[in-house]
C-alpha cells in the first residue's frame, strides 16, 4: 500500500513533467532604466550601442530612458510544430496614470525568436517617469496572418472593467 506522503512524493517529481509542453508568453520582470545603463566602453570606440548579447526593442528607437520589460517569449518548443512564423508582439498596458489601455506593437526579428526572449522598452513620451506603474497587462504574440501563437495575462488584466 502507497502511504499518502509517498503519493504526494511521487506525485511531485511528475507534476513538472506533465506541464513541459505548456508554453506561453510570459512577462519574466520589468524596471525603468536610464540612458546610462545601456552605455558599454565599446560604444564610446564604435558609435554603436553594445547590447550585450541582448535583443532589445524600443518604442521609440532613438530613446534609451524608459520601463523595460523582460519578455520571455515560450515559443522554444512550439516552434517545431508551427506552420506560421511569430512575426508580431502585442503588448497593453493598463498603468497608474491612465484609466484606458495601451497598447505597443513591436515585429520580432529572427533573432528575437530564436533567442527566445526580448527586452521590450517603452520609452520616450511613452514612458517618460520611474513614478508611473504597471497595473495590469496582456502579452500576445502573433504570426503574419494575426493569429495568436500564444498569449498570457496578468491577474487584474481581467478584472479590468
Amino acid at each position: 500500500m502507497i502511504s499518502p506522503i509517498q503519493f504526494l512524493f511521487s506525485f511531485s517529481f511528475f507534476l513538472p513533467w506533465s506541464l513541459w509542453g505548456d508554453t506561453r508568453v510570459d512577462l519574466v520582470t520589468h524596471s525603468f532604466f536610464s540612458h546610462y545603463d545601456f552605455v558599454r566602453v565599446s560604444e564610446y570606440f564604435t558609435g554603436k550601442e553594445n547590447t550585450s548579447g541582448r535583443v532589445i526593442l524600443r518604442s521609440h528607437e532613438g530613446k534609451r530612458d524608459g520601463l523595460y520589460l523582460l519578455i520571455d517569449l515560450g515559443l522554444k518548443e512550439k516552434l517545431s510544430g508551427v506552420q506560421s512564423r511569430p512575426h508580431k508582439l502585442q503588448l497593453q498596458i493598463l498603468d497608474s496614470q491612465s484609466l484606458d489601455p495601451v497598447t505597443y506593437s513591436f515585429l520580432l526579428s529572427e533573432q528575437a525568436v530564436a533567442k527566445g526572449e526580448v527586452w521590450l522598452g517603452l520609452t520616450g513620451k511613452d514612458w517618460p517617469t520611474p513614478k508611473k506603474k504597471i497595473m495590469a497587462w496582456h502579452i500576445s504574440v502573433e504570426a503574419k496572418d494575426e493569429s495568436i501563437l500564444t498569449n498570457n495575462q496578468s491577474y487584474l488584466w481581467s478584472h479590468k472593467e
